[in-house]
């Protein structure tokens, strides 16, 4: 069984992950707060299964989400005409999470350990909150940008 020391840096992981990703879409980020669980009106979710299990979770107001896709794809030179929050936008949040807990699962490997990651899960509403196992340890942030404030979080358990 991994000691809880060893899986908090392996949460470590993830945050870096998300750091570098945010600097590769240049939209770097502007800080990196202590969250409180709030409810949220989008969460965008994926599971990691492997030597490491759990969960990377993004979560946002709708107009942080509408900002940070129009952001990274302006950034990026990519055009849409949605006015609404639509396909790219959902398949863009989707496709973040991905590549945050895929860069991180690259770091777990150069720590020795064997992880995949699920397909993202993205829900929308009002008062979106989450409960997950006790047992796992947990990161929780607020993202600050200019697209405005992310929940970042994520649990893991190794044994």
């Amino acid at each position: 069984m991994k000691s809880t020391k060893e899986t908090t840096v392996y949460t470590n992981h993830f945050l870096t992950a998300a750091i570098e990703f945010f600097q590769e879409i240049h939209l770097p980020l502007k800080g990196i707060v202590e969250s409180c669980p709030e409810a949220y009106e989008l969460t965008s979710s994926l599971g990691i299964t492997g030597d490491v299990r759990g969960y990377l979770v993004l979560q946002a107001e709708m107009s942080t989400a509408r900002n940070l896709v129009s952001g990274m794809a302006s950034r990026l030179g990519v055009t849409f005409d949605e006015i609404d929050f639509g396909p790219f936008h959902r398949a863009t949040l989707g496709e973040i999470v991905n590549q945050i807990a895929g860069k991180a699962i690259v770091k777990l490997e150069a720590c020795g350990l064997n992880c995949m990651i699920t397909p993202p899960t993205l829900f929308i509403g009002q008062g979106i909150t989450m409960a997950l196992p006790g047992s796992a340890t947990t990161m929780g942030k607020n993202l600050q940008g200019d697209f405005g404030t992310l929940r970042f979080f994520v649990a893991l358990s190794a044994e």
